[in-house]
Protein backbone atom coordinates (compact mmCIF):
# COMPACT_ATOMS: atom_id res chain seq x y z
CA UNK A 1 0.00 0.00 0.00
CA UNK A 2 1.48 3.37 -1.00
CA UNK A 3 1.97 6.03 1.61
CA UNK A 4 -0.72 8.56 0.51
CA UNK A 5 -3.33 5.78 0.33
CA UNK A 6 -2.34 4.44 3.76
CA UNK A 7 -2.69 7.91 5.26
CA UNK A 8 -6.17 8.26 3.81
CA UNK A 9 -7.11 4.84 5.15
CA UNK A 10 -5.82 5.80 8.59
CA UNK A 11 -7.70 9.10 8.39
CA UNK A 12 -10.98 7.34 7.66
CA UNK A 13 -10.43 4.78 10.42
CA UNK A 14 -9.78 7.40 13.10
CA UNK A 15 -12.74 9.45 11.84
CA UNK A 16 -14.94 6.38 12.27
CA UNK A 17 -13.53 5.83 15.78
CA UNK A 18 -14.19 9.46 16.67
CA UNK A 19 -17.72 9.30 15.26
CA UNK A 20 -18.69 6.05 16.95
CA UNK A 21 -17.25 7.28 20.26
CA UNK A 22 -19.85 10.05 20.43
CA UNK A 23 -22.74 8.23 18.78
CA UNK A 24 -23.76 4.58 18.75
CA UNK A 25 -21.14 3.29 21.18
CA UNK A 26 -22.79 5.47 23.81
CA UNK A 27 -25.61 2.91 23.83
CA UNK A 28 -23.28 0.55 25.68
CA UNK A 29 -24.06 0.93 29.41
CA UNK A 30 -21.31 2.56 31.43
CA UNK A 31 -19.05 3.19 28.44
CA UNK A 32 -19.71 6.91 27.93
CA UNK A 33 -16.91 8.46 30.06
CA UNK A 34 -14.36 5.91 28.83
CA UNK A 35 -15.20 6.69 25.22
CA UNK A 36 -13.64 10.12 25.74
CA UNK A 37 -10.23 8.39 25.53
CA UNK A 38 -10.57 7.02 21.95
CA UNK A 39 -12.40 10.22 21.01
CA UNK A 40 -9.48 12.32 22.28
CA UNK A 41 -6.82 10.15 20.65
CA UNK A 42 -8.69 10.01 17.33
CA UNK A 43 -8.97 13.81 17.25
CA UNK A 44 -5.24 14.22 17.83
CA UNK A 45 -4.42 11.67 15.12
CA UNK A 46 -6.70 13.47 12.65
CA UNK A 47 -4.84 16.72 13.31
CA UNK A 48 -1.45 15.04 12.85
CA UNK A 49 -2.49 13.27 9.65
CA UNK A 50 -3.68 16.56 8.17
CA UNK A 51 -0.10 17.79 8.40
CA UNK A 52 0.98 15.01 6.02
CA UNK A 53 -1.68 15.61 3.38
CA UNK A 54 -1.63 17.98 0.39
CA UNK A 55 -3.32 21.34 0.79
CA UNK A 56 -7.09 20.97 1.09
CA UNK A 57 -9.08 22.94 -1.45
CA UNK A 58 -12.76 23.76 -1.87
CA UNK A 59 -13.98 22.43 -5.23
CA UNK A 60 -15.38 25.09 -7.50
CA UNK A 61 -18.72 24.63 -9.21
CA UNK A 62 -18.55 26.03 -12.72
CA UNK A 63 -21.69 27.49 -14.25
CA UNK A 64 -21.62 25.04 -17.13
CA UNK A 65 -21.75 22.16 -14.64
CA UNK A 66 -25.08 23.16 -13.15
CA UNK A 67 -26.94 20.86 -15.53
CA UNK A 68 -24.42 18.06 -15.23
CA UNK A 69 -26.09 14.81 -14.05
CA UNK A 70 -23.76 14.59 -11.04
CA UNK A 71 -24.74 18.09 -9.95
CA UNK A 72 -28.41 17.22 -10.37
CA UNK A 73 -27.91 14.08 -8.24
CA UNK A 74 -26.18 16.13 -5.55
CA UNK A 75 -29.02 18.64 -5.43
CA UNK A 76 -31.56 15.83 -5.36
CA UNK A 77 -29.72 14.17 -2.46
CA UNK A 78 -29.61 17.44 -0.52
CA UNK A 79 -33.35 17.79 -1.15
CA UNK A 80 -33.91 14.24 0.15
CA UNK A 81 -31.88 15.04 3.27
CA UNK A 82 -34.05 18.12 3.72
CA UNK A 83 -37.20 15.97 3.56
CA UNK A 84 -35.77 13.54 6.13
CA UNK A 85 -34.80 16.37 8.48
CA UNK A 86 -38.23 17.98 8.04
CA UNK A 87 -40.02 14.70 8.76
CA UNK A 88 -38.07 13.92 11.92
CA UNK A 89 -38.18 17.52 13.11
CA UNK A 90 -41.96 17.45 13.09
CA UNK A 91 -41.85 14.34 15.25
CA UNK A 92 -39.40 15.80 17.77
CA UNK A 93 -41.12 19.20 17.86
CA UNK A 94 -44.40 17.53 18.80
CA UNK A 95 -42.82 15.28 21.43
CA UNK A 96 -40.57 17.95 22.95
CA UNK A 97 -42.05 21.38 23.47
CA UNK A 98 -39.92 24.45 24.13
CA UNK A 99 -40.25 24.39 27.88
CA UNK A 100 -37.85 24.69 30.80
CA UNK A 101 -39.11 21.31 32.01
CA UNK A 102 -37.28 19.76 29.02
CA UNK A 103 -34.31 22.13 28.79
CA UNK A 104 -33.80 25.82 29.45
CA UNK A 105 -31.52 26.80 26.53
CA UNK A 106 -34.17 27.56 23.95
CA UNK A 107 -36.60 29.22 26.41
CA UNK A 108 -33.82 31.58 27.50
CA UNK A 109 -32.87 32.35 23.89
CA UNK A 110 -36.52 32.97 23.09
CA UNK A 111 -36.78 35.57 25.87
CA UNK A 112 -33.60 37.24 24.61
CA UNK A 113 -35.04 37.42 21.11
CA UNK A 114 -38.33 38.82 22.38
CA UNK A 115 -36.49 41.52 24.30
CA UNK A 116 -34.55 42.41 21.17
CA UNK A 117 -37.74 42.65 19.10
CA UNK A 118 -39.30 44.83 21.81
CA UNK A 119 -36.40 47.27 21.52
CA UNK A 120 -35.06 46.44 24.99
CA UNK A 121 -31.51 46.14 23.72
CA UNK A 122 -29.87 47.22 26.96
CA UNK A 123 -31.90 44.62 28.90
CA UNK A 124 -31.34 41.57 26.70
CA UNK A 125 -28.91 40.11 29.23
CA UNK A 126 -30.91 41.01 32.34
CA UNK A 127 -31.93 38.10 34.56
CA UNK A 128 -35.15 36.29 33.65
CA UNK A 129 -37.23 36.10 36.87
CA UNK A 130 -39.62 33.35 35.74
CA UNK A 131 -36.89 30.87 34.71
CA UNK A 132 -35.16 29.14 37.62
CA UNK A 133 -35.80 32.08 39.96
CA UNK A 134 -33.83 34.53 37.86
CA UNK A 135 -31.47 32.79 35.44
CA UNK A 136 -28.69 34.90 33.91
CA UNK A 137 -28.66 34.73 30.07
CA UNK A 138 -25.16 33.86 28.85
CA UNK A 139 -25.65 33.16 25.15
CA UNK A 140 -23.50 35.24 22.84
CA UNK A 141 -25.16 37.28 20.04
CA UNK A 142 -24.40 34.95 17.13
CA UNK A 143 -26.08 32.20 19.14
CA UNK A 144 -29.46 33.89 19.67
CA UNK A 145 -29.71 36.37 16.78
CA UNK A 146 -30.46 33.76 14.05
CA UNK A 147 -33.61 32.83 15.95
CA UNK A 148 -35.01 36.38 16.01
CA UNK A 149 -36.80 36.26 12.60
CA UNK A 150 -38.53 33.00 13.50
CA UNK A 151 -39.55 34.36 16.90
CA UNK A 152 -40.95 37.45 15.18
CA UNK A 153 -42.99 35.29 12.77
CA UNK A 154 -44.26 33.03 15.54
CA UNK A 155 -42.66 29.98 13.90
CA UNK A 156 -41.01 27.22 15.92
CA UNK A 157 -37.50 28.57 16.41
CA UNK A 158 -35.97 25.11 16.15
CA UNK A 159 -36.33 25.25 12.37
CA UNK A 160 -33.17 27.35 12.53
CA UNK A 161 -31.35 24.32 13.91
CA UNK A 162 -32.85 22.17 11.18
CA UNK A 163 -31.67 24.61 8.50
CA UNK A 164 -28.16 24.69 9.98
CA UNK A 165 -27.94 20.90 10.00
CA UNK A 166 -29.17 20.80 6.40
CA UNK A 167 -26.42 23.26 5.48
CA UNK A 168 -23.76 21.23 7.30
CA UNK A 169 -24.67 17.87 5.79
CA UNK A 170 -25.37 19.59 2.47
CA UNK A 171 -21.73 20.71 2.42
CA UNK A 172 -20.72 17.05 2.70
CA UNK A 173 -22.92 16.10 -0.26
CA UNK A 174 -21.55 19.01 -2.29
CA UNK A 175 -17.89 18.03 -1.81
CA UNK A 176 -18.28 14.24 -1.62
CA UNK A 177 -16.86 12.39 -4.62
CA UNK A 178 -17.78 8.68 -4.59
CA UNK A 179 -15.48 7.95 -7.56
CA UNK A 180 -12.42 8.76 -5.43
CA UNK A 181 -11.13 5.50 -3.89
CA UNK A 182 -14.50 3.77 -4.08
CA UNK A 183 -14.05 1.47 -1.11
CA UNK A 184 -12.85 4.30 1.10
CA UNK A 185 -15.62 6.56 -0.20
CA UNK A 186 -18.22 3.93 0.66
CA UNK A 187 -16.73 3.58 4.14
CA UNK A 188 -16.89 7.37 4.55
CA UNK A 189 -20.51 7.51 3.39
CA UNK A 190 -21.49 4.75 5.82
CA UNK A 191 -19.83 6.59 8.72
CA UNK A 192 -21.53 9.85 7.78
CA UNK A 193 -24.88 8.07 7.58
CA UNK A 194 -24.40 6.78 11.14
CA UNK A 195 -23.60 10.29 12.32
CA UNK A 196 -26.55 11.79 10.43
CA UNK A 197 -29.04 9.21 11.69
CA UNK A 198 -27.83 9.63 15.25
CA UNK A 199 -28.27 13.39 15.19
CA UNK A 200 -31.52 13.59 13.24
CA UNK A 201 -33.46 10.38 13.92
CA UNK A 202 -32.17 9.04 17.23
CA UNK A 203 -32.23 12.37 19.13
CA UNK A 204 -30.26 10.99 22.09
CA UNK A 205 -28.12 14.11 22.04
CA UNK A 206 -31.16 16.39 21.71
CA UNK A 207 -29.52 18.62 19.11
CA UNK A 208 -32.77 19.22 17.24
CA UNK A 209 -35.31 18.99 20.04
CA UNK A 210 -33.82 20.97 22.93
CA UNK A 211 -30.47 22.54 21.99
CA UNK A 212 -29.18 25.50 20.00
CA UNK A 213 -25.99 23.77 18.87
CA UNK A 214 -27.00 23.52 15.24
CA UNK A 215 -26.01 27.14 14.65
CA UNK A 216 -22.58 26.54 16.19
CA UNK A 217 -22.04 23.50 13.96
CA UNK A 218 -22.87 25.55 10.87
CA UNK A 219 -20.47 28.33 11.89
CA UNK A 220 -17.56 25.94 12.38
CA UNK A 221 -18.26 24.16 9.09
CA UNK A 222 -18.18 27.58 7.44
CA UNK A 223 -14.88 28.36 9.18
CA UNK A 224 -13.25 25.20 7.79
CA UNK A 225 -14.45 26.06 4.28
CA UNK A 226 -13.17 29.61 4.70
CA UNK A 227 -9.73 28.47 5.87
CA UNK A 228 -9.44 26.03 3.01
CA UNK A 229 -10.63 28.60 0.46
CA UNK A 230 -7.88 31.01 1.47
CA UNK A 231 -10.23 34.00 1.50
CA UNK A 232 -9.24 36.24 4.46
CA UNK A 233 -12.49 38.20 4.59
CA UNK A 234 -14.58 35.02 4.70
CA UNK A 235 -12.27 33.53 7.33
CA UNK A 236 -12.61 36.69 9.42
CA UNK A 237 -16.41 36.60 9.21
CA UNK A 238 -16.60 32.89 10.01
CA UNK A 239 -14.13 33.20 12.90
CA UNK A 240 -16.11 36.09 14.34
CA UNK A 241 -19.37 34.11 14.12
CA UNK A 242 -17.69 31.18 15.87
CA UNK A 243 -16.33 33.45 18.60
CA UNK A 244 -19.71 35.12 19.06
CA UNK A 245 -21.48 31.80 19.50
CA UNK A 246 -19.22 29.43 21.42
CA UNK A 247 -15.76 30.00 22.96
CA UNK A 248 -14.55 26.55 21.87
CA UNK A 249 -11.82 27.74 19.52
CA UNK A 250 -10.67 30.76 21.55
CA UNK A 251 -7.21 29.29 22.04
CA UNK A 252 -6.84 28.85 18.28
CA UNK A 253 -7.15 32.58 17.58
CA UNK A 254 -3.85 33.82 19.09
CA UNK A 255 -1.98 30.82 17.62
CA UNK A 256 -3.48 31.51 14.20
CA UNK A 257 -2.62 35.21 14.40
CA UNK A 258 0.95 34.31 15.35
CA UNK A 259 1.07 31.88 12.42
CA UNK A 260 0.05 34.67 10.02
CA UNK A 261 2.70 36.96 11.49
CA UNK A 262 5.44 34.32 11.23
CA UNK A 263 4.46 33.66 7.63
CA UNK A 264 4.46 37.43 6.94
CA UNK A 265 0.98 37.27 5.46
CA UNK A 266 0.31 40.90 6.24
CA UNK A 267 -2.41 41.51 3.66
CA UNK A 268 -4.26 38.38 4.75
CA UNK A 269 -3.91 39.39 8.39
CA UNK A 270 -5.29 42.86 7.65
CA UNK A 271 -8.40 41.62 5.85
CA UNK A 272 -8.94 38.85 8.40
CA UNK A 273 -8.79 41.38 11.23
CA UNK A 274 -11.01 43.96 9.53
CA UNK A 275 -13.70 41.40 8.73
CA UNK A 276 -13.59 39.96 12.24
CA UNK A 277 -13.75 43.33 13.98
CA UNK A 278 -16.50 44.46 11.61
CA UNK A 279 -18.66 41.48 12.54
CA UNK A 280 -17.96 42.06 16.22
CA UNK A 281 -19.17 45.65 15.95
CA UNK A 282 -22.19 44.74 13.80
CA UNK A 283 -23.44 41.73 15.75
CA UNK A 284 -22.33 42.62 19.27
CA UNK A 285 -21.51 46.24 20.06
CA UNK A 286 -24.33 47.84 18.06
CA UNK A 287 -27.15 45.56 19.30
CA UNK A 288 -26.12 45.15 22.96
CA UNK A 289 -23.36 47.66 23.77
CA UNK A 290 -19.92 47.67 25.35
CA UNK A 291 -21.19 47.29 28.91
CA UNK A 292 -22.80 43.96 28.07
CA UNK A 293 -19.58 42.81 26.43
CA UNK A 294 -17.64 43.47 29.62
CA UNK A 295 -20.28 41.66 31.65
CA UNK A 296 -20.16 38.57 29.42
CA UNK A 297 -16.37 38.60 29.39
CA UNK A 298 -16.42 37.83 33.10
CA UNK A 299 -18.85 34.90 32.84
CA UNK A 300 -16.26 32.12 32.23
CA UNK A 301 -15.17 32.62 35.83
CA UNK A 302 -18.59 31.35 36.94
CA UNK A 303 -18.34 28.03 35.09
CA UNK A 304 -16.77 26.20 38.02
CA UNK A 305 -19.67 27.10 40.28
CA UNK A 306 -22.11 26.12 37.54
CA UNK A 307 -20.40 22.75 37.14
CA UNK A 308 -20.67 22.17 40.88
CA UNK A 309 -24.45 22.76 40.70
CA UNK A 310 -24.77 20.30 37.82
CA UNK A 311 -22.81 17.69 39.78
CA UNK A 312 -25.28 18.15 42.62
CA UNK A 313 -28.54 18.34 40.64
CA UNK A 314 -27.86 16.30 37.48
CA UNK A 315 -24.85 13.98 37.96
CA UNK A 316 -26.05 11.76 35.10
CA UNK A 317 -24.74 14.40 32.69
CA UNK A 318 -21.20 13.30 33.50
CA UNK A 319 -21.95 9.58 33.28
CA UNK A 320 -23.80 9.62 29.97
CA UNK A 321 -21.46 11.74 27.84
CA UNK A 322 -17.77 11.61 26.92
CA UNK A 323 -15.34 14.12 28.35
CA UNK A 324 -12.77 14.01 31.11
CA UNK A 325 -15.03 15.62 33.74
CA UNK A 326 -16.23 12.24 35.05
CA UNK A 327 -12.63 11.22 35.85
CA UNK A 328 -12.03 14.40 37.86
CA UNK A 329 -15.25 14.14 39.84
CA UNK A 330 -17.14 16.90 41.62
CA UNK A 331 -14.15 17.87 43.75
CA UNK A 332 -11.83 18.17 40.76
CA UNK A 333 -13.90 20.70 38.82
CA UNK A 334 -11.53 23.56 39.63
CA UNK A 335 -8.51 21.58 38.49
CA UNK A 336 -10.28 20.54 35.29
CA UNK A 337 -11.19 24.16 34.57
CA UNK A 338 -7.56 25.22 34.93
CA UNK A 339 -6.56 22.38 32.63
CA UNK A 340 -9.16 23.62 30.16
CA UNK A 341 -7.70 27.12 30.15
CA UNK A 342 -4.08 25.99 29.94
CA UNK A 343 -4.83 23.38 27.30
CA UNK A 344 -7.05 25.61 25.15
CA UNK A 345 -4.35 28.28 24.83
CA UNK A 346 -1.19 26.24 25.37
CA UNK A 347 -1.77 23.25 23.10
CA UNK A 348 -2.32 25.28 19.86
CA UNK A 349 0.84 27.31 20.59
CA UNK A 350 2.87 24.16 21.31
CA UNK A 351 1.46 22.54 18.19
CA UNK A 352 2.48 25.58 16.14
CA UNK A 353 5.98 25.46 17.63
CA UNK A 354 6.22 21.73 16.91
CA UNK A 355 5.28 22.26 13.27
CA UNK A 356 7.87 25.02 12.83
CA UNK A 357 10.51 22.78 14.37
CA UNK A 358 9.50 19.57 12.61
CA UNK A 359 8.84 20.97 9.15
CA UNK A 360 11.75 23.35 8.74
CA UNK A 361 11.81 23.07 4.98
CA UNK A 362 8.28 24.45 4.67
CA UNK A 363 5.21 24.59 6.80
CA UNK A 364 2.41 22.01 6.30
CA UNK A 365 -0.29 23.30 3.98
CA UNK A 366 -3.10 22.32 6.38
CA UNK A 367 -1.53 23.69 9.55
CA UNK A 368 -4.33 26.14 10.34
CA UNK A 369 -7.07 23.51 9.94
CA UNK A 370 -5.10 20.91 11.90
CA UNK A 371 -4.55 23.44 14.69
CA UNK A 372 -8.30 24.19 14.74
CA UNK A 373 -9.19 20.51 15.01
CA UNK A 374 -6.72 19.97 17.84
CA UNK A 375 -8.05 22.99 19.71
CA UNK A 376 -11.64 21.74 19.54
CA UNK A 377 -10.67 18.27 20.74
CA UNK A 378 -8.85 19.66 23.78
CA UNK A 379 -11.62 22.11 24.60
CA UNK A 380 -14.52 19.68 24.47
CA UNK A 381 -12.73 16.86 26.25
CA UNK A 382 -11.77 19.21 29.10
CA UNK A 383 -15.02 21.17 29.25
CA UNK A 384 -16.47 21.61 32.76
CA UNK A 385 -19.93 20.25 31.95
CA UNK A 386 -19.84 17.81 28.99
CA UNK A 387 -23.36 18.04 27.62
CA UNK A 388 -23.53 15.50 24.83
CA UNK A 389 -24.81 17.88 22.15
CA UNK A 390 -21.58 19.90 22.40
CA UNK A 391 -19.35 17.22 20.89
CA UNK A 392 -20.75 17.21 17.36
CA UNK A 393 -19.19 20.50 16.32
CA UNK A 394 -15.78 18.83 16.33
CA UNK A 395 -17.27 15.80 14.54
CA UNK A 396 -18.58 17.97 11.70
CA UNK A 397 -15.20 19.68 11.36
CA UNK A 398 -13.66 16.23 10.94
CA UNK A 399 -16.31 15.30 8.41
CA UNK A 400 -15.50 18.25 6.15
CA UNK A 401 -11.71 17.85 6.24
CA UNK A 402 -11.85 14.08 5.74
CA UNK A 403 -14.23 14.43 2.78
CA UNK A 404 -12.05 17.09 1.17
CA UNK A 405 -8.91 15.00 1.67
CA UNK A 406 -10.50 11.92 0.10
CA UNK A 407 -11.95 13.91 -2.81
CA UNK A 408 -8.64 15.52 -3.71
CA UNK A 409 -6.68 12.30 -3.58
CA UNK A 410 -8.88 10.85 -6.32
CA UNK A 411 -8.78 13.81 -8.69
Amino acid sequence: MNRPHSRLTALLIVFAVETLSVTWCLKLPGWAPWLSIPYFIAGIVIALLLLRLPALQVPRLRLRERRDPVTVYRLGTIGLIGVIIYTWCRVWFEDWTIDIANADMLPVIKVMGERFLAGQHSHIYDRIPWIWNGVQPIYLPAMWQPYVPFIAMGVDMRWVTAACLLFSFGVFIAIYRPQAHRYLSFFLAATVFLLFWWIVADNTAGIISVSEEGTVIAYYVLLVLALVSGKPWLTGIAASLCMLSRYAFIGWVPAYLLYLVLERRWRYLLWFGLAGVGCFVLFFLIPVGWGTFLRLASLPGDYVAFAARVWKDSPDVFRTAPGFAWFFGARGTGLLHRLLLVGSFGVPMLFLAYCYWRFRGGRPANLAVAMLKLTLVVFYCCIDVPYLYLFYTSSMVSLVVVTLALRQSGE
